[in-house]
């Protein structure tokens, strides 16, 4: 595992582009379903119609929010491969502050026991799957366990 290269990062930017149009259009179009559900809730006549189309809304927003927090993931991706973002594209935040911290000199003012610095890389093979990827496997399992603990 390795930085990606300037064509690998060219490669990614424009997966990640194409990706986000799309989305950018599906969620233009369920947005447009979603209102056009809520103006027909008025002139149905039977609560259980109804009570189907509230689902079917509330459905599709949920569908419209998750859509929303993968083009943001996209967006700070190319933010990233732009060198705009808060790191490097394709190394995972968590591992460099792992390495970080095995730097500095603990509470006693003692410097840390050389260890084996951690792969800061996520694997390319992580990344062709999902280029907006922010962690590595391992810290995106953690992320996703505090997330349902909380």
């Amino acid at each position: 595992m390795s930085k990606p290269t300037k064509p690998e990062l060219q490669k990614y930017k424009q997966i990640l582009e194409k990706q986000l149009s799309s989305l950018k259009g599906d969620v233009g179009s369920m947005r447009d379903e979603a209102l056009r559900a809520s103006e027909q809730d008025a002139s149905v006549d039977h609560l259980a119609d109804q009570g189907t189309d509230n689902y079917d809304q509330g459905f599709m927003l949920g569908l419209i929010e998750n859509e929303e927090e993968t083009i943001k993931l996209i967006e700070e991706a190319l933010d990233r491969i732009k060198s705009k973002g808060d790191w490097d594209f394709g190394a995972c935040p968590l591992c460099v502050e792992e390495n970080d911290a095995q730097k500095k000199p603990g509470k006693d003012g003692k410097k840390p026991k050389a260890g084996k610095p951690v792969e800061i890389w996520i694997p390319k093979a992580r990344l062709e799957y999902l280029p907006w990827a922010r962690y590595c496997v391992r810290h995106q399992e953690s992320e996703e366990r505090n997330r349902e603990s909380a």
